[in-house]
């Protein structure tokens, strides 16, 4: 049955030391208590790569560079789209800008049993070096 494209997103995926960074959500009835990785929707006008940078300054108060971005997977699912990037560097310290929308900041390995199942599958995915999601891998 097709559908028709609502939402384009962005996903970044911040590693130190051979874990994550992750966000622990809260406050705002989707997955919370539950650890993802940090990104947030693309604005009208605006590219993936400013979006994914946005992001980044709004939630965890660091600049990245658009350069230093690493396109890693695509995701399309339903009504969305969602794009992956590697942050190969950053600066600032990471902390939580948006205390309304996640409790904590934290780098975690990926056998946390908190970390969202979406979050765990999607990092195996590029981990695995594949790049393209067919839109039937979650069941939603």
């Amino acid at each position: 049955m097709p559908y028709e494209l609502k939402k384009i997103s962005v996903v970044c995926v911040i590693e130190k030391d051979g874990k994550f960074l992750f966000l622990k959500r809260a406050h705002t009835g989707m997955a919370d208590g539950f650890y993802m990785l940090p990104g947030g929707h693309v604005e009208v006008g605006e590219s993936i790569l400013h979006a994914a940078a946005r992001e980044l300054k709004e939630e965890l108060g660091i600049t990245v560079r658009e350069e230093d971005l690493e396109f890693k997977l695509v995701e399309p699912i339903k009504t969305h789209i969602t794009f992956f990037f590697r942050v190969k560097k950053y600066e600032g310290i990471p902390q939580n800008m948006e205390p309304k929308k996640h409790d904590e900041v934290v780098f975690l390995s990926t056998d946390h049993p908190l970390i969202h199942p979406f979050s765990k599958k999607e990092l195996e995915l590029i981990e695995q070096g594949i790049y393209f999601l067919p839109n039937d891998t979650f069941d939603l």
